[in-house]
């Protein structure tokens, strides 16, 4: 028995998602977004959604990234907002110029302005994102769709699956003109109704490429968010773990063994925490670790590593003691 054996046969045993569970969430999950789409394009007198390269959204988050742990209970749909006539502006400085087909353009309708500006309001276009959810819904009898910080969550209680959806303003970035240049603004969701440039293609991106060249890199990432949201209530966000790995695989050497890997990079989180920052792998002036306590999540951290460091390979009771380390009993 050796440690990446045994850590290997847990992944596959508690982290492995359901085919059958994949199956029944993404039916659901098409027959949803084609109702939203179809209620959206209904309409005249509201925002409209861009098709962009043949489709009117993008999916992201853990699932679409081959990072998601056990159960398919959720899935994140940005939806691609027109913006035609438009431009966002960071700080008075212009950032990007709109893109779409739609003009004139509901989105720049004075009633999803920012209550005395004249500036589309990312709370509004989430209370309209809601009211069409919500429209959608109601006819099948089901949960009213929550507004949830960024996005608007819908609950298909038959299937107990959450899709989360976010209104994403399409704009090219200033001076470009390729497909790299593109990028989307989504909800902030604070008070002062700020939006957050984003491309979430950029991140599944880089776990792909990262991963081509690696058996365990998404397992690795897998794990640490099993261990800290099921095991050992660690404060680190699902995107903020992805991050810190991407930061470890860029100035340390993969083994593609879990007895060198999950040591290396624990002690690589455990450094990032303690100097407090977790770099966005989008973009490293961003920090991902928030506000937290840093010193009970180091707590937290050590007492993993100890429990691993414990570890012995040739002990009878080897496989037990990696689902206690694992499992946290």
């Amino acid at each position: 028995m050796s440690i990446n054996t045994e850590f290997n046969k847990f992944i596959n045993n508690n982290l492995a998602l359901s085919q059958k569970d994949i199956s029944n969430a993404v039916s659901s999950r098409e027959w949803l977004i084609t109702k939203i789409v179809d209620k959206i394009a209904e309409k005249t007198d509201c925002p409209q959604l861009y098709s962009e390269n043949g489709s009117k959204y993008i999916q992201f988050g853990s699932y679409f990234k081959g990072t998601k742990v056990s159960d398919v209970d959720e899935f994140d749909i940005l939806l691609i907002v027109d913006t035609t006539n438009g431009m966002f502006l960071k700080e008075e400085t212009k950032k990007g110029d709109g893109i779409g087909n739609t003009n004139p353009n509901p989105l720049y309708f004075e009633k999803y302005y920012k209550d005395g500006t004249t500036y589309v309001s990312s709370r509004k276009l989430l209370t309209w994102l809601k009211d069409i959810i919500d429209e959608v819904l109601e006819p099948y009898g089901c949960e009213p769709s929550e507004k949830d910080g960024q996005a608007v969550t819908a609950y298909i209680k038959s299937k107990d699956l959450h899709i989360d959806f976010v209104p994403g303003c399409i704009f090219q970035k200033v001076n470009t003109t390729d497909s790299e240049g593109i990028f989307y603004i989504i909800p902030k969701g604070d008070i002062d109704c700020g939006w957050i440039e984003t491309n979430p293609r950029i991140d599944k991106k880089i776990l792909g490429d990262i991963s081509a060249n690696y058996t365990q890199f998404k397992n690795t990432i897998r794990l640490f968010k099993y261990l800290f949201k099921s095991s050992y209530y660690v404060t680190i966000g699902s995107y903020a773990v992805e991050s810190a790995l991407v930061d470890y695989e860029s100035s340390n050497v993969f083994y593609d063994d879990f007895k060198y890997d999950f040591i290396g990079a624990l002690n690589h989180i455990i450094e990032l925490v303690d100097n407090g920052k977790i770099p966005d792998m989008r973009d490293n002036n961003i920090n991902l670790l928030g506000d937290i306590n840093k010193d009970a999540t180091l707590d937290k951290l050590k007492r993993i590593k100890s429990k691993f460091e414990m570890l012995d390979e040739e002990s009878s009771t080897f496989s037990d003691d990696v689902e206690a380390l694992l499992k946290n009993e």
